[in-house]
């Protein structure tokens, strides 16, 4: 097999081997089973909109602005107020 390395932030490592430990696997299983599983579904930096998490956020969305047309609600605000107080 080949080797590579990759640089990634300590706080990540030690995610991804409590994640190892605790499926009784090895870094390096755990980190080609996430890159195959990666690979295979197609997931880029394209397109998402087909996956289902997506899709249900869209529909989400869609419903409470209808719920708030003319109330001067903003989603996009409303997201941004999320995204500040998480980030």
């Amino acid at each position: 097999m080949a080797r590579f390395v990759v640089t990634v932030p300590e706080d990540f490592l030690e995610e991804v081997d409590a994640r190892a430990e605790a499926e009784h696997r090895s870094r390096s299983e755990l980190v080609r089973e996430a890159l195959r599983s990666y690979l295979r579904s197609g997931t880029r930096k394209g397109d998402i909109s087909g996956r289902p998490e997506v899709k249900r956020a869209i529909r989400l969305q869609d419903e409470i602005r209808r719920r708030h047309e003319g109330s001067g609600y903003s989603g996009s605000a409303a997201v941004r107020e999320m995204r500040d107080r998480i980030y």
